[in-house]
C-alpha cells in the first residue's frame, strides 16, 4: 500500500483547512497556500466532502471548511476514502485468482506474509491520527 498523491493532496488540504479554522476557505487558496495543482483539488475536496470530513460549497462565497475533529480520523481511514481498497500486492485484493495456487494446490508462503504484513501496515496506519500526521512534533 502506498500512499498514492491523491492522499498526500487530502493530507494537505486538511492542513490548510486545520490552519483555517471554522474559516470557509476558498479552492484556489488552499492550492496556493499547499502548492497544489487545482484540476486535481476539487475532485479530492469531493471525496473530503462525502465522507464527512469537509463542507463543501461552489459559487461566489464557496470554499470549504472542515467539519470534524482531525483527531479522530486515522491516516487509514483517509487511504480508503481516496483510495478504496489498495493492498499492497496485487494477490491481496478481494477478487485476485491467484494462478499458482490453482496450479500446484497449496497454501502460498507469499501471500500468506504478505498478509501478515499488510494486517501489521494497517494496525500501524490506524495508530496514526490525521492530526498526528499534519501537527504532532514530537517525532
Amino acid at each position: 500500500m502506498l500512499i498514492t498523491k491523491e492522499t498526500d493532496y487530502a493530507l494537505r488540504i486538511l492542513r490548510s483547512l486545520a490552519d483555517a479554522g471554522n474559516t470557509k476557505t476558498p479552492i484556489k487558496e488552499i492550492c496556493d497556500k499547499e502548492l497544489l495543482p487545482q484540476q486535481f483539488v476539487y475532485k479530492i475536496a469531493k471525496k473530503l466532502a462525502k465522507a464527512g470530513i469537509i463542507e463543501l460549497s461552489r459559487g461566489v462565497g464557496g470554499g470549504c471548511r472542515l467539519i470534524c475533529d482531525l483527531h479522530d480520523i486515522s491516516l487509514l481511514t483517509l487511504i480508503a476514502i481516496m483510495d478504496a481498497d489498495r493492498p499492497i500486492s496485487a494477490c491481496m485484493q478481494t477478487n485476485y485468482h491467484c494462478p499458482w495456487r490453482e496450479k500446484y494446490r497449496q497454501v502460498c508462503l507469499v501471500h500468506t506474509h504478505l498478509s501478515h504484513l499488510q494486517k501489521e501496515i494497517n494496525e500501524k496506519l490506524h495508530s496514526y491520527s490525521l492530526y498526528t500526521i499534519l501537527f504532532d512534533t514530537h517525532i
